[in-house]
């Protein structure tokens, strides 16, 4: 008797925290920063997440590597020492620059190395129970819609005095934010949708209604969902060859929906049209006026050839973009001369760079500004070259990991977009981001065999 209850207190355990963490992922998607801003007892969600990514890293660097192979939370050597060495890297860099472990803002600041904590949360779709993952999957196939509308107009008022009451910050979905949520999903459905026609199609569809947002919001996650489309275009070209009717079909629906996005996008600042007024209005004058008010919101053809060399340095034409070269190399260097780059800064205060007297205006509009804008930049100024190379590792052999299973490189088009943005903004530096990121690279990875649809090289 006492066995049976203790089973059935477990199977319940089971079920609450599945519900719990696949609410947590669903929220992150579609709300993003506004929500791991919510206080819970003097604690944002944020801050909890860290904490937890915290436990988790020490728990695994404790965990004996038979116990971590037997719960499916081991993936090949090379992945489980570099990770215990990245872990471990924290309290050697803190150790060497005297950080303060006491601090809150020295875990805060470290925060990169507590979110791959975040790849165990996957961990919970392999414990299928009453909550079938299907179920949460089938949801997660909306979630882009919903996105793509709160990000282009309509964000329901209800939701936005929510979190103007409850959370710290209230701020619409970032362009970083919209691409995670639209890469998971179009990655997922790999495994849940059987048809290459149906799956082949909400790509198509997903990416001609988010290319015009994010080409006006960021130019990395418009680069990210590029390079994305570039590695799908690739790996489908034997489907696309043998089915060339229906993708011109396709490609006709699709930039009807490119088109009525493009002008949705180009008037968000003004009320919102019908459905009626779309359709009539979208004739091939008025989106090329409109595809070049985006274009010219971001001067997105000049940057991309704005780039020079000048005494000795890499500059752009561009401010926005010139104002992050200056921080990142100004970093490297520094590290350089002050003999830091082994080492980096550490965790106790905001990179000295920052605060540079002869270049204001790092600090942002707010002065609360002190993220780089770059992933790999920023490991390296806080734990110096060799904690980036770990990270490195770890990563290639995650990649390993998968084409030993599968004999490909898909991951990769998963992996590759979702770096190229965290190198060009703070989304790393974030919780929600890693959360999303590191919850389905699990999935992918632990289940790369069940890939039903069937492209070039799988």
């Amino acid at each position: 008797m006492d066995k049976s209850l203790n089973k059935s207190l477990y199977s319940i355990i089971i079920d609450l925290l599945k519900v719990i963490i696949f609410s947590l992922i669903l929220s992150s998607m579609l709300f993003a920063r506004p929500l791991v801003g919510i206080t819970i007892k003097s604690y944002r969600i944020g801050e909890l997440l860290v904490l937890l990514g915290v436990v988790l890293c020490i728990a695994y660097l404790l965990t004996p590597k038979q116990f971590l192979i037997k719960n499916s939370l081991y993936f090949n050597d090379m992945t489980h020492w570099s990770l215990k060495l990245i872990i471990l890297s924290f309290f050697v860099v803190s150790l060497i620059n005297k950080v303060n472990l006491f601090s809150p803002y020295a875990y805060k600041s470290s925060s990169y190395i507590w979110t791959l904590g975040f790849i165990f949360l996957g961990s919970i779709t392999n414990l299928n129970r009453k909550i079938r993952n299907d179920y949460f999957f089938l949801i997660l196939i909306f979630v882009p819609l919903f996105t793509y509308l709160f990000s282009s107009g309509n964000y329901p008022n209800i939701i936005i005095d929510f979190f103007k009451e409850n959370s710290d910050k209230f701020q619409f979905l970032k362009a970083s934010d919209v691409f995670i949520g639209y890469i998971s999903v179009n990655f997922l459905l790999k495994y849940f949708i059987k048809s290459q026609n149906r799956r082949f199609f909400y790509f198509l569809a997903t990416s001609s209604l988010f290319l015009p947002i994010l080409l006006y919001s960021s130019r990395g996650s418009f680069l990210g969902v590029v390079i994305y489309m570039i590695f799908e275009f690739i790996y489908s070209r034997r489907y696309i060859l043998s089915n060339k009717l229906r993708i011109f079909i396709y490609f006709l629906i699709c930039t009807i929906l490119f088109s009525i996005s493009v002008i949705r996008v180009d008037r968000s600042e003004f009320a919102r049209a019908s459905i009626e007024e779309y359709i009539e209005n979208t004739n091939p004058a008025l989106v090329t006026d409109s595809f070049g008010n985006i274009l010219k919101e971001k001067e997105n053809v000049t940057v991309w050839a704005s780039f020079y060399f000048h005494y000795g340095r890499l500059e752009s034409t561009d401010p926005t973009t010139n104002w992050r070269l200056d921080i990142w190399q100004d970093i490297i260097f520094d590290m350089i001369s002050e003999n830091r780059l082994l080492t980096g800064y550490g965790y106790n205060e905001i990179f000295p760079q920052m605060l540079d007297p002869e270049a204001p205006g790092r600090l942002g509009k707010d002065g609360m500004n002190e993220h780089v804008h770059n992933y790999f930049v920023n490991i390296i100024a806080r734990g110096g070259l060799i904690q980036l190379i770990l990270f490195i590792i770890f990563n290639l052999y995650l990649v390993k990991y998968w084409k030993d299973n599968v004999s490909n490189y898909q991951i990769l088009m998963y992996m590759i977009p979702s770096f190229i943005v965290s190198s060009l903004d703070i989304t790393m530096e974030g919780v929600q981001y890693p959360l999303i990121y590191y919850f389905f690279l699990y999935y992918f990875l632990k289940n790369s065999t069940k890939v039903k649809v069937i492209e070039l090289y799988g």
